[in-house]
């Protein structure tokens, strides 16, 4: 089957500088469901907005069907967005704002309304022709507002954040509504949001991005089961996640033990281990592999969540029986509840100049170094372990906000965002929050620089 949309080299810039989107790839088959996934600020939107026409991209192509669309107006693509907000006209009753786009078409009044009561069935909405906007409870604008969009049989859905404005309950209710209506029209739906139960319950392909950069496309259940990454695996679903090191065929050393596992990766690599709290087996202290205490236990209404330590690590089980706080258990996890991957290089690298002797500029900072070749370009090394955070403004040599932040069993793993976009991680055994405004030290020793080659 041929795609309808590729994305291809997908970059957008706004101010000329930092990328919102980077070189996003990405290709979509008629009637396919497809979810982009991600937290606030990740580019997803301005990724949709791009095939909508709202936005052109700085760099890269988008075809529908083989032809590049890139450059072509939105009311030139056979395609219709529902926004957040629903943009309804309040002053129009529900069946003139299904009808308005067929009216400017100049389209018979007889073909209109049997298009308005045709889309009517489809979105549960037949007899609410005369009805104001007004008096339609939020779930009921959103079904119309769907209805406005498939009128005019587009062959994409584009749908931002759609259930965004509704209560838990009612969002529940839409999800399974949406997905049905899906396969009822069998066009194309393209979905933005941060939600991931909405990606897992309605997709048939979850894009997960972060930092305008896809982390991850496939199934639901390869997203949830089989993560590339840290980020993914933390930001889907629940997971535990520790720093571990592969110690033979297929057999892995994590918070002080060695289990078995799946995934073949080569003697002696650093992985993260990510096991979901679901896949947690407790048993008798003295039958565990991990041995531990318990320390916190939540009723979830369909399970418990109990949390456990083990020395340094912290570890979170999903289970229907109970426990008490300061219980002595042991731990145990099957072989298929443990996924691997190798663990990302542990060490920032930037572009730098030598401002004067011992002091290096990068990355937005300037900072105390051992090198006294004064002018000179350099590459400067420093490692996660290496950056310490402080919420005085003047301590270090860079402030920036924490962008992203995961757990990884006995540290935190942070990345801060500089004023003009620059990325460093760092690890930190204390709990910091998202958003917080830091100031960066970093140790002269700690600052590792390499000259750069001059050109002849």
């Amino acid at each position: 089957m041929n795609n309808i949309i590729e994305l291809k080299g997908i970059g957008k810039s706004f101010d000329g500088s930092e990328y919102i989107v980077r070189d996003f790839n990405l290709t979509i088959k008629p009637g396919e469901f497809v979810t982009l996934l991600g937290p606030s600020g990740c580019g997803k939107t301005t990724t949709l907005r791009m095939i909508a026409g709202f936005e052109t991209p700085t760099e890269g192509s988008i075809f529908l069907d083989g032809k590049d669309i890139s450059r072509i107006p939105p009311y030139m693509r056979p395609v219709n967005t529902v926004f957040q907000r629903y943009a309804l006209f309040s002053h129009l009753n529900v069946y003139d704002n299904i009808a308005f786009g067929l009216k400017l078409k100049k389209m018979p009044k007889r073909d209109i309304t049997e298009k308005v009561r045709r889309v009517l069935e489809v979105v549960d909405m037949e007899g609410f022709e005369k009805r104001r906007i007004s008096t339609l409870s939020g779930g009921q604008q959103q079904r119309i507002a769907i209805a406005r969009a498939i009128v005019n049989e587009p062959e994409i859905l584009l749908l931002d954040e759609p259930l965004g404005a509704l209560d838990l309950k009612m969002r529940k209710e839409m999800q399974l509504e949406l997905k049905s209506m899906h396969e009822r029209l069998g066009i194309t739906f393209i979905y933005v949001t941060h939600d991931q139960e909405e990606a897992l319950t309605m997709s048939d392909k979850v894009v997960v991005m972060a930092n305008g950069l896809i982390q991850q496309t496939g199934t639901p259940e390869e997203i949830y089961n089989e993560p590339n990454n840290a980020f993914v695996a933390d930001f889907i679903g629940k997971s535990n996640i520790f720093n571990g090191e592969m110690t033979g065929y297929k057999e892995v050393s994590f918070c002080g033990a060695s289990f078995e596992e799946l995934d073949d990766i080569p003697l002696h690599t650093e992985v993260d281990v990510v096991v979901r709290p679901e896949d947690v087996i407790l048993v008798p202290y003295d039958e565990g592999a991990i041995k531990g205490e318990v320390t916190a236990v939540t009723f979830k209404g369909i399970h418990y969540e109990i949390t456990i330590e083990s020395g340094k690590n912290e570890i979170v089980v999903q289970r229907t029986k109970s426990a008490s706080v300061g219980d002595k258990v042991g731990i145990i996890i099957e072989p298929d509840g443990i996924h691997c991957m190798e663990r990302e290089i542990s060490v920032n690298c930037f572009d730098g100049v030598i401002t004067r002797k011992n002091r290096v500029a990068f990355a937005d900072g300037e900072f105390e170094c051992e090198c006294a070749e004064e002018g000179k370009n350099v590459k400067v090394y420093i490692r996660f372990n290496d950056i310490r955070m402080s919420d005085d403004e003047d301590a270090g040599g860079v402030c920036g906000n924490i962008n992203s932040l995961i757990y990884k069993g006995d540290h935190y793993n942070y990345t801060i965002k500089t004023k003009n976009g620059y990325e460093y991680i760092l690890n930190d055994e204390y709990l910091w929050n998202e958003n917080d405004y830091v100031s960066l030290i970093i140790p002269k020793e700690a600052i590792r620089i390499e000259l750069l080659q001059e050109e002849a």
